[in-house]
């Protein structure tokens, strides 16, 4: 019976470790459509949304890192895999999309496109 319960504590952090990563790149990528309408202020509030997410993220990632650490083994399933694969895509899709970001502006001031419409 407590191996049923530590299961269902790993799935529960995989969900949310799903959850929080896949809010972080739907902020991420809505910043984005943000800043090539020249808002760039709800861009700077989204993106500190994704950050957020990202944060949870990371502590989920941490705990299930922790319950193995104690001995606890964490069963690798397509489950864990998927959300690892999840994170690491956000995390990229955050770098690129901030890359992405400053040369939108770039762009939105050599078409004249006014800041924060």
């Amino acid at each position: 019976m407590e191996d049923e319960n530590k299961g269902t504590i790993g799935e529960v952090a995989i969900f949310e470790l799903i959850s929080y990563s896949g809010d972080a790149r739907s902020y991420i990528y809505e910043a984005f459509d943000q800043v090539k309408a020249g808002d760039y202020e709800e861009a700077d509030a989204l993106l500190e949304k994704a950050e957020e997410s990202i944060i949870q993220a990371h502590n989920m990632q941490t705990s299930l890192i922790h319950e193995e650490a104690r001995g606890n083994k964490v069963e690798i399933g397509l489950l864990l895999v998927h959300a690892q694969d999840h994170l690491m895509s956000t995390l990229l899709a955050k770098e690129l999309v901030r890359h992405m970001i400053g040369m939108q502006k770039e762009i939105n001031g050599l078409k004249g496109i006014p800041e924060d419409k």
